[in-house]
């Protein structure tokens, strides 16, 4: 289990600001770990003038891998309902089973999907939090467009 520390630098954060932007940061690296399907523990969010700062203990490796079984349509079905049903489950009729039940026999797609390294949630979910943090009074440095 690995340990995320972020620490963002930044110009002098005014006092009245200071303990609502560690909390946003927390919530929304929370969230966007939780929406991801990482597990953590003792999230926590500090502040100083110039500094904020999340750190979570007991993140995995990668997210779990995910298997589903899916139901689709009866197999005397039209030809169009089974191929939406074969393009949304992401299979191929040679991957499903065929499985009775008191209604007649249905296609049943088993879906596998591995699990996503944490660090490649990471890297996409730390930008999403800076870009879409909810200052009362947005920053920007130099020429550039980045606003947080």
């Amino acid at each position: 289990m690995g340990e995320l520390l972020i620490e963002l630098f930044s110009e002098e954060i005014p006092a009245r600001m200071q303990l609502r932007a560690a909390k946003d940061l927390q919530k929304l690296i929370c969230d966007g770990l939780e929406k991801a399907g990482l597990e953590y523990k003792n999230p926590r969010g500090f502040v100083t003038p110039r500094r904020l700062v999340f750190v979570a203990d007991g993140l995995p490796a990668k997210t779990p891998d995910i298997s589903q079984e899916r139901k689709g349509p009866r197999t005397d079905a039209l030809e169009k309902a089974i191929e939406g049903f074969l393009r949304s489950a992401g299979v191929s009729l040679d991957d499903c089973d065929i499985v009775e039940d008191k209604k007649g026999e249905f296609y049943l797609a088993k879906i596998e999907k591995p699990g996503r390294p944490t660090s490649e949630i990471l890297q996409q979910l730390v930008p999403e939090v800076i870009t879409g943090f909810p200052w009362p009074k947005s920053m920007r440095w130099g020429e550039g467009t980045l606003r947080w």
